[in-house]
């Protein structure tokens, strides 16, 4: 069992059960994902259909750590 896929997939399911909540609830009709390749990958498939057609990108990166000032520059190229 590897305990660290596991988590990954079950956070992955709460994000996309949070995004399905912003697109119903608020109105939201556009997404874009960012989130390292694996995690994509895993969100991806959790996104339930309505959702995942208000997807209009998807960056496959890891900001993990990095300041919030230096992930809005790098997002604004």
């Amino acid at each position: 069992t590897d305990w660290h896929e596991i988590a990954e997939e079950r956070f992955a399911r709460e994000v996309a059960g949070t995004l399905g909540e912003l697109a119903r609830n608020n109105g939201e009709s556009a997404f874009v994902i960012v989130a390292p390749p694996r995690s994509l990958a895993a969100l991806r498939d959790a996104l339930p259909a309505d959702v995942r057609e208000r997807v209009v990108g998807e960056i496959d990166k890891d900001y993990t750590g990095q300041p919030i000032p230096d992930i809005e520059k790098q997002l604004a190229l």
